[in-house]
């Protein structure tokens, strides 16, 4: 008797088995008490995916000795064997740690292999510091939206309640808006000085008439109009064109900020 066909028939029917045992569980991933958005919670045995949401929260089908990877690309990954506890309690509540500086590349190159290859959103998102990532949890409704939805028992409202009475969500807005101030002044200051160096000073002077303390500015002011872009692609007449007709604009700009 050809035993063949037999055994590979109980080979389909445990491993239909093993698919229809598994059950749906939620968790949450979270980082010092923080919620962590887009992390990835990958069941490594049925190759199928999810990420979390706004609340750190996610859902995933798994059967006992699943394995499964929670990862991150500014996190330390996680590994998890699914035991009858996991089932039972039908919740894991999930700490993921904060890379080190040494550890960034290995661990974005495993991400990116793994989420791409399972076809995963937000595969090649850029890193969020602690900073963004806290920006990004705060509610951003109006204080009496945050307040109704709070009275209403909606989740997150007496957290979002808390940042709003802390001031914490006010002072990240503002610690934000000063950090891309800088790193803004950085830029400029880096394209004023290219442009210093291919239009020569004696140009400012001499052409524009602009007394040379006034130079920096004078292209801080003119970066709006659009200098920045046509500078990079080459359109010299242009920039030029800009820096000759707005000198008395920018002056007049001056005397209203003195007034």
């Amino acid at each position: 008797m050809n035993r063949a066909p037999l055994l590979f028939f109980f080979l389909l029917s445990f491993l239909a088995n093993g698919q229809e045992n598994r059950k749906m569980i939620s968790g949450k991933v979270l980082n010092d008490s923080i919620p962590l958005e887009n992390v990835h919670v990958i069941n490594k045995n049925s190759q199928k995916g999810t990420i979390t949401n706004k609340l750190g929260h996610f859902k995933i089908s798994v059967a006992v000795n699943d394995t499964l990877i929670i990862s991150d690309i500014q996190f330390e990954e996680r590994v998890i064997l699914v035991n009858q506890g996991h089932i039972l309690d039908k919740f894991l509540l999930i700490n993921l740690l904060e890379l080190t500086n040494e550890l960034d590349e290995v661990i974005v190159r495993q991400y990116e292999d793994m989420s791409e290859e399972l076809g995963l959103p937000n595969a090649g998102k850029k890193p969020l510091n602690k900073l963004e990532r806290n920006l990004n949890h705060y509610s951003q409704k109006s204080t009496a939206v945050v307040v109704l939805q709070a009275l209403l028992f909606k989740p997150g409202g007496i957290d979002d309640i808390y940042n709003i009475v802390s001031g914490n969500r006010k002072r990240d807005r503002k610690l934000k808006a000063l950090i891309e101030q800088d790193e803004q002044d950085v830029r400029n200051l880096s394209f004023s000085k290219k442009l210093r160096e291919q239009l020569q000073d004696d140009f400012f002077i001499d052409s524009v008439k602009i007394e040379i303390e006034h130079i920096n500015a004078y292209i801080n002011y003119c970066i709006p109009l659009g200098i920045v872009g046509l500078y990079d692609k080459g359109r010299m007449i242009e920039v030029i064109d800009i820096l000759l007709k707005n000198k008395e604009a920018y002056f007049r700009s001056l005397n209203t900020i003195d007034e």
